[in-house]
């Protein structure tokens, strides 16, 4: 279904989101890489809904980002040069991760929701609020009205696990061979349950 590739790629977003430490250097072809990775993901899920189809456009989108970044990461620059890299990058990083990950969360919801996995939905729901309060309080840092450095690491670190446990989750319940054809299954004895006990009523 594709939802393999999508979680082997996704790990190397660690290194891209806000306050992350492993974004610098030669580490920025890896975050590239999982994009190819996620990029495949998504050619193999787009048939399920507009979201995914999106999320597409996206990664390419965030993999050409990355790779604009490189030439700051590996040769040297001025001080001066490399501060206004910092800011720039920090702010484009949070726009295009933004749209990433509200359009991946969405396509999960939606999938979930269509094939009848409460759990999953339930998630994506919490990931999404999730995804609100994170970037609204780098919104907020920007504007000098959050200045706890530490708070946002840590909520850096929380949403990623959140993200990604949302993700595996999806590899585990939903992409497996004949899910389809399970859930279709289950909802005909159910119907046909239902119908039984209508007609001993």
């Amino acid at each position: 279904m594709g939802f393999g590739l999508l979680v082997i790629g996704y790990i190397t977003v660690l290194g891209v989101l806000p306050y992350s430490f492993l974004f610098y250097s030669w580490g920025i072809y890896i975050a590239a890489g999982g994009g190819l990775l996620m990029l495949a993901a998504f050619c193999k899920l787009e048939e399920y809904n507009i979201y995914f189809k999106a999320m597409k456009y996206i990664c390419i989108i965030y993999i050409l980002v990355l790779l604009g970044f490189s030439p700051f990461l590996i040769l040297r620059h001025s001080a001066e040069t490399t501060r206004m890299f910092l800011l720039v990058s920090k702010i484009t990083r949070i726009c295009v991760l933004f749209a990433f990950q509200f359009f991946m969360v969405s396509g999960v919801s939606a999938l979930a929701k269509e094939v009848g996995n409460k759990t999953i939905e339930k998630k994506a729901k919490r990931v999404m609020y999730a995804t609100y309060a994170f970037f609204a309080a780098f919104i907020l840092e920007f504007i000098n009205m959050l200045e706890i450095s530490v708070f946002l690491l840590a909520f850096t670190l929380v949403y990623y696990i959140m993200a990604f446990t949302l993700l595996y989750g999806c590899y585990m319940r939903i992409t497996y061979e004949g899910h389809d054809e399970a859930v279709e299954e289950k909802y005909n004895l159910t119907n046909n349950k239902k119908k039984k006990n209508t007609g001993k009523g």
